[in-house]
């Protein structure tokens, strides 16, 4: 059985969860924190979470992790069966990672706990910000999911990303994203509407008491 290790709070950790939950691939959950220890760098490299122990060994990195589980638990598809159409996925994927996930994270502290941020840096995060909303309404097709039709990993990968760039742009800059992105209001109803969702939402909520 997978083990898969973080916290409920994380949202890469949701990502692989909301995956895992999807297929129903039976996991056990190892509560874990980012850690430099030298035992927690032996399953994670980076020291980072998520990560996973399957019966070959450790891996990390969210989107391999994704990947390893589309590839090992094929049914029900994450990924179009058609060449092409996978590859979209991907790079909507990569997109959304790219230019919404990392310039957003990087605006957590200023958003989120009052933290100062340089004009150079806002200014950087807002133009990646900017790039990654403009990729988005091209590759994204929200009808109803994200890419079509069909659930894939680009909509894991969004529901973890998009929201919470939404409230960084809000805050730092008075822009509404999510707007910006027409059908991604639908859109989050729908993914929110989902067992797996709500699942991962009720862990958040439970965490968040047990910790208060």
């Amino acid at each position: 059985m997978i083990k898969l290790y973080g916290f409920p709070m994380s949202n890469y950790f949701n990502m692989v969860k909301a995956a895992l939950l999807e297929k129903g691939v039976p996991f056990e959950y190892v509560p874990t924190r980012p850690s430099q220890e030298a035992d927690y760098l032996a399953k994670s490299p980076a020291g980072k979470v998520p990560c996973i122990e399957t019966e070959e060994g450790w891996l990390s990195e969210t989107q391999t992790l994704l990947e390893y589980i589309e590839e090992c638990h094929p049914e029900p598809a994450l990924l179009p069966r058609d060449h092409f159409a996978r590859a979209k996925v991907r790079e909507l994927m990569h997109a959304l990672e790219l230019y919404i996930e990392l310039p957003a994270r990087n605006c957590y502290p200023a958003t989120f706990f009052g933290s100062e941020i340089g004009e150079g840096a806002k200014a950087y995060a807002k133009e990646q910000l900017t790039k990654g909303a403009r990729s988005i309404r091209q590759l994204a097709r929200f009808n109803p999911y994200i890419a079509g039709p069909e659930l894939t990993l680009a909509d894991l990968i969004g529901l973890y990303s998009l929201p919470i760039a939404d409230r960084v742009t809000k805050k730092l800059w008075d822009w509404d994203l999510l707007a910006d992105l027409p059908g991604a209001s639908e859109w989050m109803k729908t993914m929110n509407a989902r067992p797996a969702m709500q699942t991962i939402r009720n862990d958040q909520r439970a965490a968040a008491s047990s910790a208060g």
